[in-house]
């Protein structure tokens, strides 16, 4: 599908949810890529998400197989920053306003703290998403994997997702990849994320 490119930085296209997680993560392991990280790096493209929430589809299997001590899935989620959104379900997430970090069950809270003092140390705009269920994102399936896989969950907000004009703001994909490439870079062989 062609993006078409917006004012203000904006684009729009069709499957943007999915495609943007490829590119946040691809652009972050581009500027760990010289950076020679004290921690391994893998990056994981999936599939079956939106079909396989009892499943688990492809991130459910990953991660088994390549049982990561930390997971940090890239997503989505509903950019709520236009006349009649619903903000008391969803959030205030706005294009341009930086990435989403959520908070739920299926996100550990050691390394939600971890991506927020990054954030604000590295004074990358954010909003906090509340996820008390399911996230129905890859997340769900990674925190469940083994013994458990302590998950973090970093959304880009999204305008009118699923149809065929999502839009996304360029800065946020930006963002998003640099807080991930910058939380990267703390990790240590030593890092403990269980709560406590």
């Amino acid at each position: 599908a062609p993006v078409i490119e917006l004012s203000h930085d904006r684009i729009a296209s069709r499957s943007i949810d999915n495609r943007m997680g490829a590119l946040v993560a691809l652009e972050a392991l581009r500027r760990l890529a010289g950076d020679r990280p004290r921690a391994g790096v893998i990056a994981v493209a999936t599939t079956q998400e939106e079909i396989g929430l009892s499943s688990g589809g492809g991130a459910r299997s990953g991660a088994f197989g390549l049982d990561p001590k930390i997971a940090i899935v890239v997503d989505v989620t509903h950019a709520t920053d236009y006349p009649g959104a619903e903000k008391k379900g969803h959030g205030d997430h706005s294009l341009g306003g930086g990435p989403a970090l959520c908070r739920g069950s299926a996100v550990n809270p050691v390394l939600f703290q971890r991506l927020a003092d990054v954030a604000e140390r590295e004074k990358i705009p954010f909003s906090v998403e509340a996820a008390p269920g399911r996230t129905s994102t890859d997340a769900d399936s990674i925190v469940m994997a083994r013994a458990g896989i302590a998950t973090a969950l970093v959304s880009v907000p999204n305008r009118y997702m699923h149809t065929p004009n999502e839009m996304v703001a360029l800065e946020d994909l930006d963002r998003a990849a640099e807080l991930i490439a910058a939380t990267v870079r703390t990790f240590t062989a030593a890092d403990d994320f269980v709560p406590r």
